[in-house]
């Protein structure tokens, strides 16, 4: 396991650390630049945590960190990887952007898959089976995977819900109880729906869980299961949000995949009830015979 991977993972990283591992990864090759006094200040830690920092990543100090950094980053631009934030500049033709868009993705469904937890994974569809309502918090941007979330629970007969505004999802969060499920969706963790709802949810004993990146974990400690989706884009330098809106999105069709698998006769009984309800007209797709044929 390379360098950057163990930052990532950041298994047995204090707080401090993990925040400093963050900043590593999101300084990139600029880090290669910084002396250990700057980086101390960019990270608003001490010179001793980057020291521990690299005897737990087992490295004897700061210039073999740099080594080792830099043998990553050549690794990522020998496989043709992209940048994540920046994927494409002036001047490129369609077919380079498009092939560096490709790679974004592929890059970011690798890393999501491999900080994904399936038993956590597993545990929340369960919980999503047996609940009497599953609800949403998110803004922003997160709202459309979210809705779509919602709107394929309700498809295999889940009430599920993602208000719009925040002042909607406290009053949902009011009438939930320890028989619904809550899922919050934040990348960075830092967001005013969660800020609000969560102290709602754990008095009345929601089993919530959060989808987002690591550092949102830390940032709302506590849950019943965290989600977690790649972390490579920077929360604020980037063109904008390719890669978190496709792990979110990612990490929410893999939870939907699970509860469907879970609870499969149930699912297609209830899309076999509502297709004549539903369907298109001159549509006659039999969603039974699709199923046993699989």
């Amino acid at each position: 396991m390379d360098v950057v991977q163990k930052m990532r993972e950041a298994e047995g990283f204090t707080p401090t650390e993990q925040e400093l591992a963050h900043t590593i990864l999101c300084l990139g090759p600029r880090f290669s630049d910084y002396s250990i006094k700057e980086l101390a200040q960019a990270a608003h830690c001490s010179i001793a945590t980057i020291h521990r920092l690299c005897r737990k990543l087992g490295l004897e100090g700061m210039k073999e960190l740099k080594i080792e950094m830099a043998r990553s980053l050549e690794r990522a631009q020998a496989a043709g990887t992209a940048d994540i934030n920046f994927p494409f500049g002036e001047g490129w033709t369609a077919g380079e952007v498009a092939a560096s868009i490709r790679s974004v993705f592929e890059q970011t469904l690798a890393q999501t898959q491999s900080m994904l937890d399936m038993d956590t994974v597993e545990h929340a569809a369960s919980l999503i089976c047996m609940a009497r309502q599953v609800a949403l918090f998110t803004e922003s941007h997160n709202r459309y995977p979210a809705s779509m979330f919602a709107d394929r629970l309700l498809s295999v007969g889940i009430d599920a819900r993602c208000e719009a505004d925040t002042e909607r999802q406290i009053r949902c969060a009011l009438l939930m109880g320890k028989d619904c499920v809550a899922i919050g969706i934040s990348y960075s963790g830092v967001s005013m729906a969660l800020e609000r709802a969560l102290p709602v949810l754990s008095e009345r004993g929601v089993p919530t869980f959060l989808v987002g990146t690591p550092a949102a974990a830390r940032l709302n400690p506590g849950l019943d299961g965290y989600l977690f989706v790649s972390d490579a884009e920077r929360y604020q330098r980037r063109i904008t949000q390719f890669a978190s809106h496709l792990a979110v999105q990612y990490v929410l069709d893999t939870l939907f995949g699970s509860v469907c698998a879970t609870s499969w006769p149930r699912s297609i009984s209830y899309l076999e009830k509502t297709l004549p309800l539903t369907r298109k007209p001159g549509l006659i797709d039999d969603c039974s015979q699709q199923a046993a044929g699989r």
